[in-house]
């Protein structure tokens, strides 16, 4: 009685916690590229995070690769995209998909995620009305210029 109590509790959180989260998503101006590239790279360190705890508790460090990780949290989809890889792509995509899946849960979902936060940055630059902005690596490059060159005030 009381798992049943408990199991209908974290339900309901849980659904909850989508609730505000799509709500806050609907009533701001956040666009979905951003919130998927930070959810995925949030992922991420939440599995350097669990293998660092395993290390420090077994003295091994187990790299989770990308494969085992996504079948932990759902194998019906892992199973979908492994047989539309084989049924609709040539070998050596097939091949490729492979090479991924092997690599480490952390990197490849690191590298979804600063995809995602590129693609929404390019996105969000298109947009801009007027003047594009200055590109990213020349706004750094001045303000290290700036944060190099003493004060006029200290001398």
């Amino acid at each position: 009685m009381l798992e049943t109590l408990k199991s209908w509790v974290e339900v309901g959180l849980f659904i909850a916690i989508l609730v505000m989260f799509f709500g806050l998503i609907a009533h701001s101006n956040m666009r979905a590229a951003r919130v998927i590239g930070w959810f995925s790279i949030a992922w991420g360190l939440a599995v350097t995070i669990i293998e660092g705890y395993g290390w420090y508790s077994k003295g091994d460090w187990i790299i989770v690769p990308a494969r085992q990780f996504w079948h932990q949290i759902d194998r019906g989809s892992l199973a979908a995209f492994e047989s539309v890889l084989e049924r609709y792509f040539p070998t050596a995509v097939n091949a490729i998909g492979e090479w991924i899946l092997d690599w480490p849960a952390w990197l490849v979902l690191g590298f979804v995620g600063v995809t995602f936060l590129i693609y929404d940055h390019i996105q969000f630059v298109h947009t801009v009305a007027g003047r594009r902005p200055a590109p990213a690596w020349k706004r750094v490059l001045t303000w290290l210029r700036e944060a190099v060159r003493p004060n006029e005030e200290q001398a």
